[in-house]
């Protein structure tokens, strides 16, 4: 083994001990390193390692392929102008027995009814043979076209909606109906908001720019896209600086109305328009009469509006007419409680199995807008009657309808807090977005 050797030095001046130290360092350092070296060396002869390739021939296990077996599903959401041949063809259907039975029986036709926005889907076998058709048509019952047999067979059963709520808010520029299809909400639902308020707001002659609404409603929805609306469950409408509030509750299942967050009815005894979406053409004073061309009393109020707009009924009661009625054309005649009647003429026709004898309730449907018997054009010419003669309904102070109870009042709060906090949210949003 190599060991360092050291030289004597020459005699020198006595050294201190710092410098007696690094030379030991110094010294020590090199056998360190040198037995560091020797512990990763490898001794003793080094043997050969035989390598020997073997090959061996391995038979491939069989792949079994499923795609030519396995019925495929296909959907398609319709487009604007889309033809039921366009969509077979994209759904990949190539099935001559299946188009002709479609284009031939009967019970498929309710596929010709399409509408767009909806799905529409197919099984077909990898060679376009049909297995299925699913469609929810346009009155919401799901149709099943499925192969059976030599042939196809058609089962139809109401659609699974899901139920869900929606929120809209909005300011009226320069109408309501404006505003309205501005926010994108449904035309059902804003007459329901007009149906709600009417017996507060004059909603023909009292809205104003500025005015507000917000609205909470049920929507109705198949794979994602709205069907139908339902019912406004809460609403609320600034008019003029007033703000009034709407909350739906049933007192029992199928049994409801509107009240106020105080549990005070907003329905009236008498509507104060029963027709929608209309104009007042001609009110309650002296005219000149277009047709007999000379000056007399109108008892009553004219609403034109386009014909067949819906007429409602103003109030509960029996029909005491429904028919032909001189100068008045189609018209229907309806004893409320007490003194009170209405009439309702010019009708362009009445309401399906409207007949004499029969019990309506307020807001039903009486007859349609029209321009039968003495009149220059479509318009609802309405009377209302207190002990036979006419009076001038938009200057009576009529009453509303009970308030809730003590014990339906108890009840009916922690509904009406949870519905108000929503509206207070929608104006908050609306009012945010307008600054």
């Amino acid at each position: 083994m190599y060991s360092p050797q050291i030289l004597p030095e020459k005699p020198s001046a006595p050294q201190s001990a710092g410098r007696r130290t690094w030379l030991a360092a110094a010294v020590a350092l090199p056998t360190l390193v040198t037995f560091a070296a020797y512990g990763v060396a490898e001794f003793g002869p080094q043997e050969a390692v035989a390598v020997t390739p073997v090959t061996e021939s391995l038979s491939a296990p069989e792949l079994v392929s499923r795609v030519a077996s396995t019925p495929f599903w296909r959907e398609e959401v319709i487009r604007p102008g889309d033809t039921l041949s366009a969509l077979i063809v994209r759904l990949g259907v190539d099935d001559d027995a299946a188009t002709d039975f479609i284009r031939r029986d009967a019970t498929a036709k309710p596929l010709y009814e399409l509408r767009a926005g909806r799905v529409i889907r197919a099984q077909t076998t990898p060679e376009g043979k049909l297995l299925q058709l699913r469609y929810v048509a346009v009155d919401n019952t799901e149709l099943q076209l499925r192969a059976a047999g030599d042939g196809f067979v058609v089962n139809q059963a109401p659609a699974a909606l899901a139920r869900e709520t929606a929120f809209k808010s909005g300011t009226i520029n320069s109408s309501l109906f404006a505003a309205t299809d501005r926010v994108e909400l449904p035309d059902e639902v804003t007459r329901q908001l007009i149906e709600i308020f009417e017996g507060e707001i004059d909603f023909h002659r009292k809205l104003q720019k500025g005015d507000r609404f917000g609205v909470v409603y049920e929507t109705y929805t198949l794979d994602g896209q709205v069907v139908k609306t339902g019912r406004i469950l809460a609403a609320e409408f600034v008019n003029s600086g007033r703000k009034l509030q709407a909350l739906w509750y049933e007192s029992q299942p199928g049994d409801g109305a509107y009240y106020s967050p105080k549990g005070e009815s907003l329905k009236k005894s008498f509507l104060q328009t029963p027709v929608e979406f209309s104009r007042i053409s001609s009110g309650f004073s002296m005219r000149f009469h277009p047709i007999l061309r000379e000056w007399k009393q109108h008892k009553g109020i004219d609403y034109a509006a386009p014909t067949g707009t819906r007429i409602r009924a103003a109030s509960d009661g029996v029909v005491t007419f429904a028919g032909v009625k001189g100068a008045y054309g189609n018209a229907v005649e309806i004893q409320h409680q007490g003194a009170y009647s209405t009439l309702y003429g010019h009708m362009s026709g009445f309401a399906p199995g409207l007949k004499q004898g029969q019990r309506i309730r307020q807001g039903d449907l009486v007859g349609f807008v029209g321009s039968t018997g003495r009149a220059t054009g479509p318009h609802l010419h309405y009377e209302f009657k207190i002990a036979g003669n006419q009076v001038d309904p938009t200057k009576l102070n009529l009453p509303h309808a009970k308030a809730l109870d003590v014990r339906e009042f108890a009840r009916f709060r922690p509904q009406a807090q949870q519905l108000n906090a929503q509206l207070d949210l929608l104006a908050r949003v609306e009012v945010a977005r307008l600054d």
